[in-house]
């Protein structure tokens, strides 16, 4: 069995032409990798949650960008443009919750009018190869960014752990969710590195279950000591003294503090609070939005009723018409969070300017 660290979950393949991404919805009964090759295929697989995570989400959209512009078949530079904006604008709307997948469509479009302003006096055609490049690059570089920033993440991190700590996650903001590493696991596979062996609690994550087939997957895979349990057993496994931490990602994060991440984190924060346990959300800095002041600014997705009702059961679980209610996200408020954690450190929510400037 490979470590899960031997591969990524979402590449550009050399040539640039196909996004390769493993399928995290068919996880953990089956590995399978997808080769992309047009928006609608990177659109469906953003919103089906093949490829899911905000930093694999924001790198999977720079890459289908630049793949479906090494794909177009441009008569001039006019047409090539017009192209670039629809597929721009298509992806943008596939998560709208997720931050960094709008900030990295953004740096790929000031990426393509800085190469257009570079290319001025080529011909179109020689235009439109030099925008190819410039687009590839950046996008590969985004993904190498990532990178550094996750590792920084998980020295941050790995400053608040001691031997043997037992850790309560939720969600996954691991290696499958970003480029390399995770964000909120990445202290954790550092910490096993450093050999520390943390004890690992990770909830399931209703209803998509991200915790118990993604998050409890990749950590079996690296060799570290996970343990299952529901979500609503959180409580009793912090009541009995088996959580001394409690890390968790971000989708978002707003000018304030406030933090929204998968469904269910907040119910996390909160009993953290009650029981004297220290709580962080930790994602890389341009998860924070300071265009958003408050959580209560924040969109937040409503998904399909199956997802409830049918998904990853041979029969319904609820009588069939039944009213649903099925919110991606929930929004923790800053004072729930002993602090965030990004590649810049450990940070009060309440001092988040100070990372803007």
């Amino acid at each position: 069995m490979r470590n899960i660290l031997e591969y990524d979950s979402v590449e550009l393949s050399p040539n640039g032409r196909d996004v390769i991404i493993l399928d995290q919805s068919l996880l953990p009964n089956q590995e399978k990798f997808l080769h992309l090759t047009t928006a609608e295929q990177v659109f469906y697989a953003i919103t089906l949650l093949k490829v899911r995570g905000a930093p694999a989400i924001g790198i999977a959209g720079a890459f289908g960008l630049a793949m479906c512009m090494n794909r177009f078949r441009a008569k001039n530079l006019q047409a090539f443009d017009k192209e670039f904006l629809r597929v721009k604008r298509y992806l943008y709307i596939s998560r709208p919750t997720a931050v960094s997948l709008m900030v990295t469509l953004d740096r790929m479009e000031r990426c393509y009018y800085q190469a257009e302003e570079e290319a001025k006096d080529k011909s179109d055609f020689e235009t439109i190869r030099f925008i190819r490049e410039r687009l590839t690059a950046e996008a590969r570089a985004i993904k190498l960014e990532d990178i550094q920033k996750c590792l920084a993440i998980a020295e941050a991190g790995f400053s608040l752990l001691k031997p043997g700590m037992g850790i309560l996650t939720y969600c996954n903001a691991g290696h499958l969710a970003v480029s390399r590493y995770g964000t909120a696991l990445s202290p954790i596979y550092y910490a096993q590195q450093k050999g520390y062996m943390p004890k690992v609690y990770s909830c399931e994550t209703r209803p998509m279950l991200q915790g118990s087939r993604l998050t409890a997957y990749e950590l079996t895979k690296a060799g570290i000591d996970v343990t299952l349990i529901c979500d609503n057993m959180a409580a009793d496994v912090m009541s009995r003294g088996k959580i001394d931490i409690v890390f968790f990602g971000c989708d978002r994060i707003a000018a304030n503090g406030d933090v929204a991440n998968k469904v269910g984190s907040s119910m996390l924060a909160i009993l953290a609070k009650h029981f004297g346990i220290p709580c962080y959300s930790i994602g890389p800095s341009n998860t924070i939005d300071y265009n958003t002041p408050t959580g209560k600014d924040i969109k937040i997705e409503e998904r399909a009723s199956f997802e409830v009702t049918d998904m990853y059961f041979d029969k319904p679980v609820a009588p069939k018409g039944i009213k649903v209610y099925n919110p991606a996200f929930d929004v923790t408020p800053a004072e729930l969070l002993t602090g965030i954690i990004t590649e810049k450190g450990i940070i009060s929510p309440k001092k988040l300017g100070t990372i803007k400037e």
